[in-house]
């Protein structure tokens, strides 16, 4: 995530209420997909959420390695469907699936970035498990300077720190604002701290994702990781 040391945590902001967050949940629930990637003998699940009729977008390195027809996405209910991959941004860390029999609702993503101090739900499956709804608020959103999934070139991303109970599986997943749109695309837990994840900011990854909508032909998605 970084180059050199985690940046320490900000101070603290208030998440929304339980009551809050089931009702932003709820305008996301139906939009957010598990991601499961057979790779290199090893299976990796991960989250999604549908920004447009049949494509999800999540993380990149969910499906490092995963060639065609080794993707497979589903609903909290475990209904299950093919996807291709058809972008790879192993920088950004984004990846476009296309999912025809997938028939989630499409979120928008946030026309501003949001805050310090927004509130909201992250929602995903962690440990390839249930759908879970997490309280989540912005604690800062800043530039930040890590490296690419294959920790080989530098890379600069526009990341919101998220005092949220991320936990491995909800990577790339959304972060929801209260008006159910996608403030952020969840990628990371903090390394010091078990109540802050990061996200990537919505506005970059709506312009990354936006030329891969419309295709439906398979791209290479690089080596696997060591997951």
């Amino acid at each position: 995530m970084f180059i050199g040391l985690d940046p320490l945590p900000r101070p603290p902001v208030d998440r929304p209420s339980d009551a809050a967050t089931r009702a932003i949940g709820a305008l996301a629930e139906a939009s957010t997909y598990r991601i499961i990637a057979a790779a290199c003998d090893q299976q990796i699940s991960g989250s999604g959420v549908v920004v447009a009729r049949g494509y999800i977008v999540t993380n990149a390195h969910v499906v490092a390695g995963a060639k065609a027809r080794n993707v497979r996405v589903a609903t909290a209910d475990g209904d299950q469907s093919d996807a291709i991959v058809v972008r790879f941004d192993p920088s950004l860390d984004i990846a476009v699936l296309y999912a025809p029999d997938a028939r989630g609702p499409a979120l928008d993503f946030a026309v501003v970035d949001p805050s310090r101090g927004a509130v909201g739900a992250a929602l995903g499956y962690p440990g390839g498990g249930a759908l879970t709804v997490l309280p989540a608020a912005v604690t800062g959103a800043y530039p930040g300077t890590g490296r690419d999934i294959y920790d080989e070139g530098a890379v600069r991303r526009d990341l919101l720190e998220l005092q949220a109970a991320i936990d491995q599986g909800d990577s790339g997943g959304p972060f929801v604002l209260s008006d159910g749109t996608i403030g952020g695309i969840v990628f990371a837990e903090a390394r010091t701290d078990p109540d802050i994840g990061y996200a990537l900011a919505a506005r970059k990854v709506d312009t990354a994702v936006a030329p891969a909508i419309g295709r439906t032909s398979p791209v290479d998605t690089g080596p696997c990781l060591d997951h």
